[in-house]
């Protein structure tokens, strides 16, 4: 690195000095120390200093205004001492969560993100989020690193947005480093006649009733433990979908405006519901249709019990693929699209989505196999006259 020759070599071991141009002056904000160019700056009032890649006066001159022009045009962040940390934790406050999400990012912090969190976040590199990534790939889970990396990209993400960085870090992670998450099996797609057999075999008028407003409605577990006899309306063949509960009982507002939606109360639901409020102790408007004798709420690991033995009964339970409250969800999606033909828009107003290509994507699986599907559409090409 050539540097001026006004400088002789003991004024620059360790102590920061001016530059000088040829003629001698001051070169305004730029020094040197220890063979390196410093650009000085104020930012917000305060005076900055920066190290610069430049190997000549020129070359730094160069490098300082590019660095100011950046500050202003807001191509690059002011410098900052903020911490991962700290973006983290607004990151946390900037969404709606429920105290048990909250504790789990709070866990999966401090336990696989603490070699990043109190540094710098202007600092962190794609390398150092590669070697975290790396660390967790052979020792956990698939969803354990993808639940880790959302939080990260959920934190860079708001840095970026408020202006703390320039550019995200994870944008510099290859396909390959970025985790991806696999399930163990796919998720089951019943038809119609295996929905009705998983239904039938509930060990009880109350179990075949909560496996119908899976298999019938499409609910989710937790919106099924949050309904009531009011929410379910017999003379209009509907069910009101409002609210869920979590795993603890705390109910839950749907997580978009798109989850409050009225359901068609199928015959056959209709048939399982009526048979289960004739049993049941617990039949005001105000009761949960699926609760405990004393009119509680029924825990998330009884209803999958429940589950496990209907599945055994209808000896459902060696499928290939995964068959799980969720899965029924799937299916009945799956009927309203491929035996039914419902457009996507209703069919993501049913399920709750305010994503109608999402609703296609993840949810409207045919549950025939080939032989089913082929057969299907020669009928309904010869119908049409089509390759005749």
């Amino acid at each position: 690195m050539r540097l001026p020759t006004t400088f002789k070599e003991d004024d620059m071991q360790g102590k920061r000095t001016r530059v000088l141009d040829s003629r001698g002056r001051p070169v305004p904000g730029l020094y040197v120390r220890d063979g390196i160019y410093i650009a000085g700056f104020k930012l917000e009032g305060r005076w900055a200093m920066r190290n610069l890649s430049a190997e000549t006066l020129t070359e730094a001159r160069r490098e300082r205004e590019g660095l100011l022009a950046g500050f202003r045009e807001g191509r690059t962040a002011a410098p900052t001492q903020i911490t991962f940390d700290n973006v983290f934790a607004e990151y946390q406050n900037s969404r709606t969560l429920s105290d048990r999400t909250r504790r789990h990012e709070l866990h999966l912090r401090d336990r696989h993100l603490e070699p990043i969190t109190s540094r710098a976040i202007q600092k962190i590199t794609a390398s150092d989020i590669a070697k975290v990534l790396r660390g967790m790939r052979d020792t956990y889970s698939p969803w354990t690193c993808v639940a880790v990396y959302r939080i990260l990209t959920g934190t860079f993400a708001l840095a970026v947005r408020r202006g703390i960085v320039t550019r995200n870090p994870l944008d510099g992670l290859a396909p390959s480093e970025r985790p991806k998450q696999r399930n163990a099996k796919k998720i089951a797609v019943l038809d119609d006649k295996t929905i009705y057999r998983l239904v039938a075999a509930g060990s009880s008028e109350r179990w075949k009733g909560a496996i119908g407003l899976a298999g019938y409605a499409g609910l989710r577990l937790g919106e099924i433990r949050a309904l009531t006899w009011a929410d379910v309306d017999f003379d209009a063949s509907t069910i009101t979908v409002r609210r869920s509960l979590l795993p603890d009982g705390t109910p839950k507002a749907p997580k978009t405006e798109a989850g409050n939606r009225n359901v068609p109360l199928l015959p056959a639901l209709r048939r399982l519901l009526v048979a289960w409020k004739l049993r049941s102790p617990r039949t005001r408007p105000q009761d949960l249709i699926i609760c405990t004798a004393s009119g509680d709420h029924v825990q998330e690991r009884n209803l999958r019990r429940a589950l496990e033995a209907a599945k055994t009964e209808a000896k459902l339970d060696e499928t290939e693929d995964r068959l799980s409250w969720h899965s029924l969800r799937h299916s009945w999606a799956s009927v309203l699209a491929t035996d039914l033909q419902l457009p996507a828009t209703t069919l993501a107003r049913l399920t709750g989505h305010a994503d109608a290509g999402f609703t296609l994507r993840v949810y409207a699986r045919d549950a025939r196999d080939d032989v089913a599907v082929v057969e299907d559409v020669l009928a309904r090409a010869a119908e049409g006259g089509i390759g005749g």
